[in-house]
């Protein structure tokens, strides 16, 4: 009974799968051009979405070196000013040699792009004092954990590019490395950044930052503890800025200026 059944099925079905083997046809057709939709619309919502996080007014630029490729496309955009806190002079110059690089010739570059179209590019730099440097170092290589950095904390990385860039050596010997980090943030000061106008300030610094035309900003935050790096974060936001620029005011209230210029009076923060 059962075998007459499937026979009789089977015939049926072989008489009519025509309609069947093009419906199928139809609807892996019909799968394929979903599937495709589906890819093509989640490329687009990507897209979408990408852009608009391109256009927050402020959003993450990711730790050091990375968002140094924000600070220079500031950097680039400069019309009237450029003021920068930092810690050292020679910001990075240690941990990332080829990038301070290009950090310095990005702002020497745009200086003389702007005199050269007769548009003066005020630039200000403010950074610790020798003590305050001196204390920083101490405190981010102390001597119980200098082994370790030796071995596995970055150095012979960072000491390779240091000395094929600055064309000298560098010691293991902790209070060598210490000296020669403070004479090159001085060099750093005094010849690399001497077409800036220069401060040292005697505090404490929570907070780097990079303010363009009093309009943007690369604003970045020190980690301490065994990792120590910085996050950095490009803003936009009017508020935001002139807050930025409100810590810029507080840090020269505190500072003494190392080279002649003129007084600080393009500073407007709220």
């Amino acid at each position: 009974m059962l075998l007459d059944v499937l026979r009789t099925a089977y015939r049926w079905y072989a008489l009519n799968k025509a309609p069947f083997e093009l419906l199928g046809l139809g609807l892996a057709v019909l799968g394929t051009l979903f599937a495709m939709l589906s890819i093509k619309d989640g490329q687009k919502l990507t897209r979408d979405l990408r852009t608009v996080f391109d256009h927050l007014t402020t959003r993450e630029a990711g730790a050091f070196p990375a968002y140094m490729e924000e600070v220079e496309r500031l950097i680039a955009d400069a019309r009237e000013s450029i003021f920068v806190a930092t810690d050292f002079p020679a910001h990075g110059v240690w941990t990332d040699r080829g990038r301070y690089g290009n950090y310095v010739k990005a702002l020497e570059n745009r200086k003389a792009d702007r005199v050269r179209r007769g548009h003066p590019l005020n630039i200000q730099l403010l950074t610790l004092d020798g003590p305050g440097r001196e204390r920083v170092l101490e405190e981010r290589f102390p001597e119980s954990r200098w082994r370790e950095y030796l071995k596995r904390g970055g150095f012979q990385k960072s000491r390779r590019m240091y000395e094929e860039l600055e064309s000298g050596q560098v010691s293991e010997t902790r209070e060598k490395f210490i000296a020669e980090m403070l004479s090159r943030q001085e060099r750093a000061l005094d010849a690399d950044l001497r077409f800036a106008e220069r401060w040292e300030y005697p505090g404490l610094m929570p907070m780097y930052l990079w303010i363009v035309d009093g309009e943007k900003a690369v604003f970045a935050i020190p980690s301490f503890g065994d990792q120590l790096t910085e996050y950095g974060f490009v803003t936009q936001e009017a508020g935001l800025v002139q807050a930025l620029l409100s810590v810029w005011s507080r840090y020269v209230e505190a500072s003494r200026r190392v080279s002649s210029g003129p007084a600080l009076t393009s500073v407007k923060a709220s």
